[in-house]
């Protein structure tokens, strides 16, 4: 056998599928960080949408009261009395439409959330992967029991050769 110095590469499996993979995974990763950011700026736009909509009623109520102050002085009419009651009693549904546009938002921004944790971990087994193409000698020593050859085919757990260390061999 041949000897090795510890970091020296021992063996090399065909990296293309593994590169292919971790190239495919770290695009998902680019779209999942896309996403949230745009849930984010989505639940942005909800919690302002709901605190307008929530103006907008305290206003349509404060124009109401303003309406049957008038009426009551004799300077406001009953029809402008009705068209504020009517406004005013439609801003709770708008208030109640835009908290639930703000639920969905934050439904999506925990979504997209999860998606990118689960990017980042196929990321993560993706570059594993890639890194496991390549075998390193771990300490100086002599290649016995060598069984494969350039080109050759290798299977998962087969072994391809024994790293012997000769400051731990006996001899008898």
């Amino acid at each position: 056998g041949g000897e090795v110095a510890a970091g020296d590469l021992l063996l090399r499996i065909d990296p293309a599928m593994a590169q292919s993979t971790r190239d495919r995974v770290a695009a998902d990763l680019q779209a999942a960080e896309a996403e949230l950011r745009d849930a984010d700026r989505s639940l942005v736009f909800a919690q302002d949408d709901l605190a307008a909509a929530r103006a907008q009623a305290e206003l349509r109520e404060q124009a109401l009261t303003r309406a049957r102050d008038l009426e009551q002085r004799g300077v406001g009419t009953a029809a402008a009395v009705a068209t504020a009651e009517l406004a005013a009693s439609s801003a709770p549904a708008a208030v109640l439409t835009r908290r639930q546009a703000l639920a969905n938002a934050e439904a999506r921004d925990d979504q997209a959330i999860t998606r990118l944790s689960r990017a980042q971990i196929n990321l993560a087994d993706a570059e594993r992967a890639l890194e496991d193409t390549e075998v390193w000698a771990e300490f100086d020593g002599i290649l016995s029991d060598v069984s494969v050859a350039p080109g050759g085919r290798v299977t998962a757990n087969e072994r391809f050769a024994t790293l012997l260390d000769p400051a731990q061999l006996e001899v008898s």
